[in-house]
């Protein structure tokens, strides 16, 4: 672990430091080496040691120090560019099959939190807030085809 400072957010000044790690010294058998722990990294090295694999995770910094230390922990379904753009771009039957990954993550996540008694605040759900009617209307829209269409509540 270097000694470089995280950069300024709010995971790094919520969080109690992390306990010093010892550099890795001479040889360490494992079927998986995972490099990074952040979200990804940590989330694969579950999944792989679940199966009965051993595995390594190598971190040159500290647990979630990366892109994974400053994002804003929010776990939302669906994509940026919304369902209805993307139906336009590859069809109705590829856009729910995207959906379905996003709420399958959701899941995955709720479910190790728990599985794991991870202590990290999950508050499920999430907020969209209409201030004009025109928006309102595109909400209740897009609620409504959340539920008929892709089976989300």
């Amino acid at each position: 672990m270097t000694g470089s400072t995280h950069v300024h957010s709010w995971y790094a000044a919520s969080v109690p430091a992390f306990p010093a790690q010892s550099s890795l010294e001479g040889m360490l058998q494992a079927d998986v080496c995972i490099l990074g722990a952040g979200i990804t990294g940590l989330s694969t090295a579950i999944e792989l040691a679940e199966t009965g694999l051993s595995v390594v995770v190598l971190e040159a910094h500290q647990v979630g120090w990366g892109a994974s230390g400053r994002s804003g922990a929010q776990a939302i379904c669906g994509v940026a560019s919304g369902e209805h753009k993307l139906e336009q771009l590859i069809g109705a039957e590829d856009t729910r099959r995207v959906f379905e990954v996003t709420a399958e993550g959701l899941r995955l996540i709720r479910d190790r939190v728990a599985r794991h008694a991870i202590d990290c605040d999950w508050t499920p759900g999430q907020m969209h807030v209409a201030i004009k009617p025109r928006q309102e209307t595109e909400l209740r829209a897009w609620v409504d085809a959340l539920r008929s269409r892709y089976a989300y509540d």
